[in-house]
């Protein structure tokens, strides 16, 4: 089945909610869904990290599993462990496209 994607990136109401010790900007994604790779993770992905730059695009699929499901009032959470990824550079496909 298609699914198409959806930004989650923050409005300008819920970039204002962000609150911080120091004045500055706040975030342009909510921090729960950055993830990171290690070496550990990227070798079992055979990608090296020289191959990366700040600002690059990547494609990725991935399986989860729902680790939580909770429900108070209005605020509704689910929790997704990332089991299983795969990830490739966008940036290498828009070059072999031109």
């Amino acid at each position: 089945m298609y699914q198409i994607m959806h930004s989650m990136e923050l409005d300008d109401e819920e970039k204002h909610d962000f609150s911080a010790p120091l004045p500055v900007d706040g975030p342009e994604f909510p921090y729960g869904l950055r993830i990171t790779l290690t070496g550990n993770e990227l070798g079992k992905l055979d990608l090296d990290h020289r191959d990366a730059f700040v600002g690059g695009i990547i494609h990725g699929h991935f399986l989860g599993r729902i680790t939580c499901v909770s429900c108070v009032g209005d605020n509704s959470r689910v929790e997704v462990q990332i089991e299983n990824l795969a990830i490739e550079s966008e940036d290498a496909e828009d070059e072999d496209e031109d």
